[in-house]
């Protein structure tokens, strides 16, 4: 396949337009005329990650978070960027495309913690009812475009922290809060909040699953009795790694695509 065509494929998932303005999105290295037989998908392009690809025989990585966020001064020789340019490989990221695309890293999310009803904390522009913002035909019942998702649940918040421990497949989280007690109502938000941990609150949540949060945001939402379910920044987002995979496969047709092995959360819990 030429990489212009995986690209197109790529924006079909997830539409660059639903990315939050301050993001870096799309193609960030690479020539579009290139040729690519295998993509290796990644929550994080570390140089581990793309030495990796180049021996996997991957000519694109797909990084959920960008390589390149703020504008450089100087790409390092021994970094990720200088690693892909000298081996033409291609780097792509959707970062908070996907985050607000159906099906994305939030749906993925939602399923772990177990929405109903679910819909957007803040959608985007235009996104809603049948039709998202990319014009692409969403299933009936199914959440409208945006950031982050809230919906029902009927269990109680020892229940919830549990499921949600074991279908993110950790050992530990941290949890903010009320450890106990009914849940109704509940918000996720991969990787970090910001102000939509307010936003969800405003809603009605009253327990809010996302990687991280401020010390400070902690307090505040534990002093309003809302259980804060943190599972580390990536944790939150890589549970959602196996279906963005399946998906590029689908809409490319032959892409051989796998995942990375070595991309892992920076932290762990001793």
């Amino acid at each position: 396949m030429i990489l212009r065509d995986v690209i197109a494929a790529l924006e079909r998932i997830a539409p660059l337009g639903l990315a939050e303005p301050w993001d870096n999105v799309g193609l960030l290295v690479g020539d579009p005329s290139a040729g690519v037989t295998r993509a290796l998908v990644t929550i994080d392009c570390t140089r581990e990650v793309v030495e990796e690809a180049r021996r996997r025989e991957c000519e694109l990585v797909v990084a959920y978070h960008p390589t390149i966020f703020a504008p450089l001064k100087r790409v390092p020789h021994d970094g990720p960027v200088a690693f892909a340019l000298a081996h033409g490989m291609a780097i792509y990221s959707p970062h908070t495309a996907l985050d607000a695309a159906h099906g994305g890293t939030n749906d993925v999310l939602a399923d772990v913690a177990g929405l109903e009803d679910r819909r957007p904390l803040r959608a985007c522009a235009g996104a809603n009812g049948a039709n998202g913002a990319n014009g692409a035909n969403v299933e009936n019942g199914a959440s409208a475009l945006g950031m982050g998702r809230i919906g029902k649940v009927t269990t109680d918040r020892r229940a919830l922290i549990e499921r949600v421990r074991r279908r993110l497949h950790v050992d530990r989280l941290l949890v903010a809060g009320p450890d106990a007690g009914p849940a109704t109502c509940c918000a996720v938000v991969a990787g970090a909040p910001g102000d939509l941990l307010f936003a969800a609150i405003a809603a009605g949540a009253d327990v809010i699953v996302t990687g991280e949060v401020r010390h400070h945001d902690a307090l505040a939402a534990a002093a309003k009795g809302v259980t804060v379910i943190c599972a580390l920044h990536s944790q939150s987002e890589r549970v959602a790694l196996d279906a963005y995979g399946a998906r590029i496969a689908e809409e490319t047709f032959g892409l051989q695509v796998v995942r990375s092995e070595l991309d892992r959360d920076p932290f762990v819990i001793l």
